[in-house]
C-alpha cells in the first residue's frame, strides 16, 4: 500500500502542477471557446490595424484638403485671370469708341464748321445774266452765308434769297464750287410790255411783274395802251403782260402795242401795221403756234381767238 499510495500522491502533484501552469488545461485550437480563441495579441492587432486605419484616414483627408487648397488656388488665379482679361477687353473697346468718337467729332467740326470749307464771297460766280445784273449784286444778296461751310450751304435756300433781293432774276440754282466757291445759274426775267405812269414807263415781264421804270419804251416791248376813256385796270395789263410774254422771241419782236377790253379780249398791233385779235389769256401756247404758223401769210388782221379755226384776212 505504500508504494501505490506515492504513486497516487505523485501523479496528484504532477497534475496540480501541469494546471497551475498558465494555459495548461486549455487545448489551442478547438477546446477553447469561441469568444477566447483570439487572446491578447488579437486584440493589439485589432488595435493597430484600427489606429492605422485612421491614421490612414487622416493622412488622406490631409491630401485631399491639401488638394481642394490646390485646386481652390488655381481656380481663384483663373477667375481673377478672366476678370482682368474681360477689364483689359472693355477698356480696350471703350478706347475704340472714344477714338471712334473723337474722330468723328474732328470731322464734322473739320467739314462743317471750320474754315477749311467755308464759302468765301469772292469765290462767287454767276452765268445766264443778261447784263443787267452783275456778280456783286448777287454776292451782295448771299453775304449772309458767307464763312458757312459749302457742307452745311441751303442751296435751296441761297437760290430763293437770289430771286427775291433782284427782281430781274426770275429764279437761280445754286452749285458748289469746290472748295470755297459756287455757281450761281440765274434765269432772268424777259421784259416783254410798258406802259405808261405818271413817273414813267414800267418795264413788265411776262407775269406782269415791275422790272424797272424807265423814261421811254424800251426797244422790243410792247406798249399798253387803253381802249377808250376807261383808265387800264390791274387785270387788263396783266392779261396782256401774260399774252406777250407766251409768244415767241420772233413773233413778240414783231408785236407793238397791245391792248385789253374790260372783258379781258387782247389785240395785238404788229410792226407792219396788221392786227391780231386773240381773245382772252385761255390756250395761249396754242394760240401761240397757230400765229407763228399765220404770220407766214400776208394779212391786214389775224384772228386766233379760236385757235383751232382760225381766219386771215
Amino acid at each position: 500500500m505504500g508504494s501505490g499510495s506515492h504513486r497516487v500522491c505523485t501523479g496528484t502533484r504532477l497534475r496540480d502542477s501541469i494546471r497551475s501552469r498558465p494555459g495548461a488545461g486549455t487545448r489551442r485550437g478547438a477546446d477553447a471557446p469561441e469568444g477566447h480563441r483570439s487572446g491578447a495579441p488579437d486584440r493589439a492587432l485589432s488595435l493597430f490595424g484600427r489606429r492605422r486605419r485612421e491614421l490612414v484616414q487622416d493622412s488622406a483627408g490631409d491630401a485631399r484638403r491639401g488638394r481642394d487648397r490646390v485646386v481652390s488656388t488655381g481656380l481663384e488665379e483663373r477667375r481673377r485671370e478672366r476678370e482682368h482679361a474681360k477689364r483689359r477687353l472693355r477698356l480696350h473697346r471703350l478706347g475704340r469708341v472714344l477714338a471712334v468718337l473723337v474722330t468723328a467729332a474732328a470731322l464734322v467740326w473739320g467739314i462743317g464748321f471750320s474754315p477749311l470749307l467755308a464759302l468765301r464771297s469772292e469765290e462767287v460766280r454767276i452765268t445766264g445774266s443778261d447784263g443787267t445784273v452783275e456778280v456783286s449784286q448777287v454776292r451782295e444778296a448771299l453775304a449772309g452765308y458767307d464763312g458757312t461751310s459749302l457742307v452745311r450751304l441751303d442751296l435751296s435756300g441761297m437760290g430763293q434769297q437770289v430771286a427775291q433781293e433782284l427782281v430781274r432774276v426770275r429764279s437761280a440754282r445754286v452749285t458748289r464750287s469746290w472748295p470755297h466757291g459756287v455757281e450761281v445759274a440765274l434765269t432772268m426775267r424777259v421784259p416783254v410790255a410798258a406802259r405808261q405812269t405818271e413817273a414813267g414807263y414800267e418795264v413788265l415781264d411776262g407775269e406782269a411783274v415791275v422790272l424797272e421804270v424807265v423814261d421811254a419804251v424800251p426797244s422790243g416791248t410792247a406798249l399798253i395802251t387803253q381802249e377808250g376813256d376807261e383808265p387800264l385796270g390791274e387785270d387788263q395789263v396783266t392779261a396782256v403782260a401774260l399774252v406777250v410774254g407766251s409768244l415767241d422771241a420772233t413773233t413778240r419782236a414783231q408785236v407793238t402795242g397791245a391792248s385789253a377790253s374790260a372783258t379781258g379780249q387782247v389785240t395785238l398791233v404788229l410792226a407792219n401795221g396788221a392786227t391780231v385779235f386773240w381773245g382772252d389769256t385761255s390756250q395761249s401756247t396754242l394760240k401761240a403756234e397757230v400765229l407763228l404758223s399765220l404770220l407766214t401769210r400776208e394779212a391786214r388782221t389775224y384772228d386766233v381767238s379760236s385757235p383751232h379755226s382760225p381766219t386771215t384776212a
